[in-house]
């Protein structure tokens, strides 16, 4: 066997990620200030903090837990869920971002040649997620030239045409590169569309407190949701 040990096929095809294309194009360069991430300069809330230096020296925090995460984390997060999103059957797990999240659906829903939909302009963690489990035949839908919101028309054909329907239907609301929020008969169109063609739909509503100008977020039943909860609020 030679030197040389050839990286898997599924690893070469996935697209570099735009965060690190920047950083190439941007090393050397001078007075360039990279758009592509937003990174946030502020640390997690002070009690956070003082709370993570009071657990680790407990025994329970070092030894190996349960899979889908520490059981009263689970419960409150079920809690959030109930009283902030009027969802009412959740089921939690606990991973590392909504990254980690997104990866184990995939691998957990879809096998390679499966057919899923997304929406442009689309998160491009999630397209390389579909990359790097083998799952090849994506189907990229349109987004409202004015709204970029997910064209719920085309997805009617897609689902109806596509034999068997795509596996997977994922949209990110509110939307990350885009940031357009999806209102609420729009969500509950595309998830009843779905339910209807046999397909899973998976909301990634990791920037849900994102929102402006009065706008409240929405979620609707029966659908499989990723949260991250980085943003100002923090569970109590």
């Amino acid at each position: 066997m030679g030197s040389f040990v050839k990286l898997s096929r599924r690893a070469l095809e996935t697209e570099m990620p735009v965060m690190v294309q920047m950083q190439e194009l941007l090393r050397g360069a001078k007075n360039a200030v990279s758009l592509a991430q937003g990174v946030v300069y502020w640390q997690p809330p002070k009690q956070a903090l003082e709370k993570v230096k009071e657990l680790v020296s407990e025994p329970l925090i070092s030894r190996y837990g349960n899979d889908e995460g520490i059981p009263e984390l689970r419960a409150a997060l079920v809690k959030k869920l109930r009283d902030e999103n009027n969802l009412h059957k959740s089921s939690v797990m606990v991973t590392s971002g909504a990254n980690q999240a997104f990866v184990n659906l995939v691998l957990t829903l879809c096998d390679p040649g499966d057919s899923v939909v997304m929406f442009a302009p689309y998160y491009f963690n999630a397209y390389m997620s579909f990359q790097m489990t083998g799952v090849t035949n994506i189907l990229v839908g349109p987004g409202s030239s004015d709204t970029l919101h997910p064209d719920a028309d085309w997805l009617e054909r897609i689902l109806s045409e596509t034999k068997p329907p795509p596996k997977l239907v994922t949209v990110v609301n509110p939307g990350n590169p885009s940031g357009t929020y999806i209102p609420e008969p729009l969500l509950k169109r595309i998830s009843d569309l779905c339910k209807n063609a046999g397909s899973w739909l998976v909301v990634d509503n990791t920037y849900e407190y994102f929102m402006y100008d009065g706008l409240k977020h929405s979620c609707v039943e029966g659908i499989i949701l990723l949260m991250f909860s980085h943003s100002q609020k923090h569970l109590e």
